[in-house]
């Protein structure tokens, strides 16, 4: 394979491919103009791809439609831009447009020739196989390692000047492990160069001996020797380089890589998945990450109160679990590619472990009832639970997965304790088919609040049409496009939750619920209980709380405040924070059948 060079501060924004120019703009959070247009996006996930249209309705930009198709990447279908044909042929249907080219060749009438805007993400498809090579495995090795956490990546290696082995046995890891990606650290921007020369030249000796496809290799280490990588790889790779991600001991710098690794997503996809050029092609920012789309609305919701405020994205999936978190004002993502409920459900149940699974059932599953299920799920990922056990068996794994990736997450919160409670998020977002598409809106609601147990007065809004991934895209493509969506509906309001931290016993809470047409509903909650009060979505109703002895909520025990109205309603939550499952499973069976009902049925 030709080696190709790809150093993004070499050539000027003309130079570049239209679309990846205005991918790095709008990854760069610069405002990018275009005239505002008809939108139609895609987003390709492991088990599905969606499709969404959005237009002017009464003046305003709104979802006014949406469809699905399987993806088709697994080998009888093998190739992805069949799949997107599929969900455009159904969202045509439905919307009396026409998405699809009767010329093979053309494939898509998508794009600003056709009166449209078209962008496109993706979450799908195997991680991409990595090694990390850095100095020193507390300082540039685990700045790196937070970094390829916002990407979609199996790391399956890491060197470093520690490390035992010769450099013979360095080269033959290289060699056995078959990485798609080397990503090289390390160094300050103002340390010493030799010892990253040497880090370079192993992956050089490496990439010289390596049969067939060269690796790709992104180099984010010390700037000073940014020319000697170029001399070194250029002949040999194809070579990424960025700005360093520790530029010195007391700072990091995840932007630069949190970008390369983002249009290195879509260039490495495009050479390896069938189909998948195609759509690159014809989308104004090629193909980016989901993740990056998830990122940009998280960051809107928390400047878009007048003040900072705490943002948390949850997106459970087929092959991986993503948690992206504004707090204190950094922006911190988290791929976990081992976690999912679909490809991923075996490795993920293995991580978590079956014992934790099973604390979240009613009954007493037998000795290989889990595993069976998930590796039913690993091999066929669109398969939906058929009984009760199957449905239990699958909201408990998606707790757990939850659990897992916040405890990975919460690692890079600066300033936040890792086992310290939860701290204010407003909102919380879930993603997933299994937050965002269940039998009952209460049940996503109930699963949020028993896997992340947030504290204080918290709104619970679920992503149902894939607007995080269509709408992050945009953000900076088409600013008033996503910020109408946003304001019209765009993400479903699903509860506002009461839950107080603490423990107490007996009376744990009291609240007056007072209607906008006056009428009014009293609450009296021992400890260790859900209740749902109705609010319809578009209405509005003050609510007082006071809270026992113990129990306090946003600081206070007494507490009035304005309420909207959504899908479930209010969840008053008089559980205590942290709370416990019980052990003995008679217990179990008694009461989380008690929480189930109290989610999907209200008052």
């Amino acid at each position: 394979m030709a080696a190709r060079t790809r150093t993004p501060k070499a050539k000027s924004d003309k130079q570049q491919a239209p679309s990846k120019r205005l991918a790095r703009q709008a990854i760069e959070t610069q405002p990018v103009e275009t005239a505002v247009r008809r939108v139609v996006t895609a987003d390709i996930g492991s088990v599905h791809t969606h499709v969404a249209l959005y237009d002017l309705v009464e003046g305003q930009f709104r979802l006014v439609g949406r469809a699905q198709a399987l993806t088709t990447a697994a080998p009888r279908g093998y190739d992805v831009s069949e799949g997107l044909r599929r969900a455009l042929e159904e969202l045509g249907a439905l919307s009396g447009l026409n998405f699809l080219s009767p010329d093979r060749e053309q494939h898509f009438l998508l794009g600003e020739d056709h009166g449209n805007t078209f962008v496109a993400t993706a979450s799908g498809g195997k991680p991409i196989r990595t090694i990390l090579v850095g100095l020193m495995p507390n300082v540039s090795l685990e700045s790196g390692k937070r970094a390829l956490e916002s990407s979609y990546i199996e790391l399956v290696d890491a060197l470093d000047l520690l490390d035992v082995r010769t450099l013979e046995q360095q080269v033959n890891a290289i060699l056995r492990a078959a990485p798609d990606l080397i990503v090289i650290v390390g160094g300050t921007n103002s340390g010493a160069n030799a010892p990253v020369r040497t880090l370079i030249d192993t992956v050089r000796i490496a990439a010289q001996l390596a049969p067939g496809a060269k690796p790709i290799v992104l180099y984010a280490g010390n700037a000073a020797l940014a020319a000697y990588v170029r001399e070194q790889l250029d002949d040999h790779v194809v070579l990424y380089v960025t700005e360093n991600v520790r530029p010195s001991l007391e700072r990091e710098s995840f932007d630069p890589i949190r970008l390369e690794l983002a249009l290195l997503y879509g260039d490495y996809r495009a050479r390896t998945t069938p189909g998948f050029k195609t759509i690159q092609e014809v989308s104004a920012l090629g193909v980016l990450p989901s993740v990056e789309s998830y990122s940009n609305i998280v960051r809107y919701l928390a400047d878009s109160g007048g003040k900072k405020q705490n943002v948390l994205a949850v997106d459970v999936g087929s092959s991986t679990v993503t948690v992206c978190a504004m707090v204190r004002g950094a922006l911190n993502i988290t791929i976990r590619s081992d976690l999912g409920l679909g490809h991923s459900a075996v490795s993920g149940a293995e991580a978590v472990g079956v014992r934790n699974i099973a604390r979240w059932l009613t009954f007493e599953p037998s000795p290989n009832e889990i595993m069976d299920y998930v590796w039913n799920k690993t091999l066929r990922p669109a398969t939906l639970p058929e009984i009760s056990r199957e449905l239990e068996i699958e909201y408990a794994l998606a707790r757990e997965l939850i659990r897992a990736a916040m405890q990975t997450s919460r690692q890079g919160w600066q300033g936040v304790p890792l086992n310290a409670p939860l701290p204010p998020m407003q909102p919380i977002i879930g993603i997933g088919s299994v937050l965002a598409q269940p039998i009952n809106p209460g049940m996503g609601a109930l699963l949020l609040l028993d896997a992340l147990q947030p504290q204080g007065i918290v709104d619970l809004r679920l992503d149902p049409y894939g607007v995080m991934a269509s709408m992050g895209s945009l953000i900076h493509l088409e600013p008033l496009t996503v910020v109408q969506v946003l304001e019209t509906g765009g993400l479903l309001n699903l509860a506002t939750a009461i839950c107080p931290s603490g423990k107490t016993s007996g009376i744990a809470l009291e609240a007056r619920v007072t209607y906008a047409d006056g009428r009014s509903r009293e609450v009296r909650l021992p400890s260790n209980t859900l209740r749902v009060v109705p609010l319809p979505l578009g209405q509005k109703a003050q609510v007082s709380v006071k809270l026992g002895r113990g129990l306090r909520l946003n600081g206070k025990r007494r507490l009035t405040f304005q309420a909207g109205g959504s899908a479930v309603g209010l969840i008053f939550d008089t559980r205590g924070r942290p709370f416990a499952l019980p052990r003995e499973l008679s217990r179990r069976a008694e009461i989380l059948p008690k929480w189930y009902e109290a989610v999907q049925e209200g008052e």
